[in-house]
């Protein structure tokens, strides 16, 4: 019989448990675990609750599964802890809910296919949608084979079978292990950007669908705020929101937008095609590390239907933190700063799950991975910053300097990059915008220049400079404050479409060029600088 021998926070160490597999599912005295290290009958637990009240000595039993996501339609529109257990977010916090189990509730299915049918893996055999309007069904996918039997029209149990294939019974729910990346037909290398409506980004750091970026900064800078724009704007057919570690005030405050927000697709809720994970800062410290493998498993079912799905994880360094704390109570060799020595291998398997891929069946379909770094007092060279860095396609680097004077979003576009942009180009030419390269390119220098020359600027000051580094000067303001900047207040320019991106950036090169012009005609820099650019600067907030 396995009994509890240690219990050290959320660190349970067990003996006599025989025969048991890493990363197993446990219960040590009622509370849930995941055996993270054996050696023979010893095993090492961590705790997914708070273990207060466990004593050595307490029965320990093996469920004979590793943790898994019970995936299907329940999903679109809930709130989840880390396990993905039902939360309750009407209220100011964050709450168990008090609702039926997602196994107790009853779905209407539609076939897709008749009996007698073969289908390959992965071929959507029926349809599950219990809203009115209709909108992002939920596939009910094959294992693959023929089918023999398949559920007329009608209400159905979430674990009662809707059909039979190939000898397999197939139900609406079922289960996956968080760990374990679910199957796909092949990556693909399609160069489609992820819209996010905000212009620094998609002008200046495109992302792929499919690819992964850092959003680093320090506190205050920004970062939840940014990324709930992305959630609530960028086009991706469903939008996992991981809340690792945050405030749960925080939190519901999210929940409370997202509930009024509406889907510019389809007019209802966007929370109606968001699955929100929060496993907040008063919530068991493991299950924050296992929400992140929630969260991209949640993403990964969606995908397999042929959607595109964005998982947004807030933050990362939160989820590091939570594999510090259990690593130094089992022992464990510390690295830098006290950080496990398996830190960058695990970051990089996170991110590695992200990619386009043609599904099991045939459908394109992909994962977008953006995650949070929170580095503690703002220091970028600290390991969950620099190991981030190394396997992601984009950063979008916070600046403190430009979040102080209430420049939004504050992406630094000296401290950020992006490796999809050169790739990119082709799609906005085939979409009619063939001069994205050369704005790109030309708002990208003038920045930098402008960035340079302020530095100088203030050892010397303006006066000393000829007129057309003056208008340099004047073009970095220009780009800034009438295309940088973006207010997630604004019902006009909370979000902007790419061809209104294109148009603001081109409108700005242009009066770029017309003070250059006159530079270069003699005009003096004072006169150019007085000029009246209301209409320039105004013109984002116009619809």
């Amino acid at each position: 019989m396995a009994r509890v021998t240690r219990v050290n926070g959320p660190l349970i160490e067990v003996d006599g448990l025989d025969g048991a597999a890493m990363f197993e599912l446990v219960t040590a005295g009622g509370i849930p675990g995941e055996v993270v290290a054996l050696t023979g009958d010893h095993a090492t637990v961590q705790a997914y609750e708070y273990t207060g009240g466990l004593e050595p000595g307490a029965r320990v039993a093996s469920l004979g599964t590793p943790l898994s996501a019970r995936l299907g339609p329940h999903l679109l529109g809930g709130i989840f802890d880390g396990l993905l257990r039902p939360l309750d977010g009407t209220g100011m916090w964050l709450e168990p809910s008090a609702l039926r189990t997602s196994e107790d509730r009853v779905w209407p299915f539609r076939p897709l296919v008749r009996a007698g049918t073969p289908v390959a893996p992965g071929t959507p055999i029926g349809m599950v949608n219990d809203r009115a309007d209709g909108a992002l069904p939920y596939l009910v996918l094959s294992p693959g084979g023929t089918v023999t039997d398949i559920r007329p029209e009608g209400s159905c149990a979430a674990d009662a079978p809707v059909a039979s294939v190939g000898g397999r019974e197939v139900t609406v729910q079922w289960l996956w292990p968080v760990r374990r990346a679910l199957p796909y037909r092949a990556r693909l290398d399609d160069q489609v950007p992820l819209i996010t409506g905000q212009r620094v980004i998609d002008l200046l750091l495109p992302v792929r669908r499919g690819g992964t970026v850092a959003v680093p900064g320090g506190f205050g800078t920004g970062k939840t705020v940014l990324l709930q724009q992305i959630a609530k704007w960028c086009d991706a057919d469903v939008v996992v929101y991981i809340g690792c570690g945050e405030r749960g005030n925080e939190m519901a405050d999210v929940l409370a937008e997202l509930r009024e927000l509406a889907d510019p697709r389809t007019g209802g809720r966007l929370l109606d095609r968001t699955v929100v994970i929060a496993n907040t800062s008063n919530m068991p410290m493991m299950a924050r590390e296992a929400s992140v493998y929630t969260g991209v498993t949640v993403a990964e079912h969606f995908r397999d239907m042929g959607y595109d799905a964005v998982v947004i994880a807030d933050s990362t360094s939160r989820w590091a933190e939570a594999r510090r704390e259990f690593a130094s109570r089992d022992g464990a060799l510390p690295a830098e700063e006290g950080y496990p020595a398996d830190l960058a291998s695990a970051i990089a398997a996170f991110y590695e799950r992200a990619g386009p891929v043609t599904t099991l069946g045939g459908k394109p379909g992909s994962v977008t991975i953006i995650g949070a770094v929170s580095p503690p007092g703002g220091d970028l060279t600290e390991p969950v910053t620099t190991h981030t860095q190394r396997f992601v396609r984009a950063v979008w680097s916070l600046d403190r300097d430009l979040a102080y004077s209430r420049h939004y979003p504050a992406v630094s576009w000296s401290g950020s990059f992006s490796r999809d942009g050169a790739a990119l180009a082709g799609w906005h030419a085939r979409d009619g915008r063939r001069d994205w390269v050369t704005a790109r390119t030309r708002v990208a220098g003038l920045l930098a220049d402008a960035d340079r020359l302020s530095a100088l600027a203030e050892l010397v000051g303006t006066a000393t400079f000829p007129a057309r580094e003056r208008v340099v000067l004047l073009a970095g303001r220009l780009l800034r404050e009438g295309l940088l900047q973006q207010s997630a207040l604004s019902p006009s320019d909370a979000y902007c479409a790419p061809e209104r991106t294109a148009r603001l950036a081109a409108l700005i090169l242009d009066t770029v060029d017309d003070c250059l012009r006159l530079a270069e005609r003699g005009t003096p820099a004072g006169e150019i600088e007085t000029r009246d650019f209301s209409d320039v600067l105004r013109a984002k907030e116009r619809p």
